[in-house]
């Protein structure tokens, strides 16, 4: 197979990790303050990192999308949240990566991803669902649980990324 086919495989093959994570994420029970680890994100990040920003926009909306259609809520409040937070963070992610270059480390980028995409999913629901200011006391809330899940994220990436590497290295040596 052509290095074309071979990327194009694995780009496939980690849009649909990212869209299976994402759906069975969905179906977990609610937590506190709505709280999800964002599994699904770890995919996008090491699709970054093997793969650079365009091809982890398209697994990260990709995913998404599939994952909303597969869940049934697309159009949803949900599905809103989803894609505001998963488009800031992983232009976070791609510009920090860009710009930050050796100043920040995966897990760094991941926290920033995970605080970005709390973020976002924040404003969203106070511009269409909530519409009162007081939605601003979950931030201190929300930034906690994005350090945690940012760091967690990271390190899981990190171990993909070195999977992905390895697996790669052994199939074209």
């Amino acid at each position: 197979m052509n290095d074309k086919t071979v990327k194009l495989a694995r780009i496939g093959m980690l849009l649909a990790l990212a869209v299976v994570i994402h759906s069975a994420e969905a179906m977990l029970p609610v937590t506190v303050l709505w709280f999800r680890f964002g599994f699904a994100n770890i995919i996008g990040l090491a699709t970054l990192y093997l793969f650079g920003f365009r091809y982890a926009l398209f697994v990260t909306v990709g995913r998404v999308f599939l994952g909303a259609l597969l869940t049934g809520l697309f159009g949803s409040p949900a599905f809103l949240f989803s894609f505001a937070g998963g488009l800031v963070s992983i232009a976070a992610m791609g510009l920090v990566k860009k710009v930050g270059g050796k100043a920040f480390s995966l897990i760094g980028v991941s926290i920033i991803g995970a605080v970005t995409h709390n973020a976002a999913q924040l404003l969203v629901a106070y511009a269409i669902i909530i519409r009162n200011d007081a939605v601003i006391f979950l931030l201190p809330f929300m930034l906690a649980s994005a350090l945690g899940t940012g760091f967690v994220n990271g390190v899981a990436a990190r171990y993909l990324i070195r999977h992905f590497e390895h697996v790669q290295s052994y199939s074209s040596g």
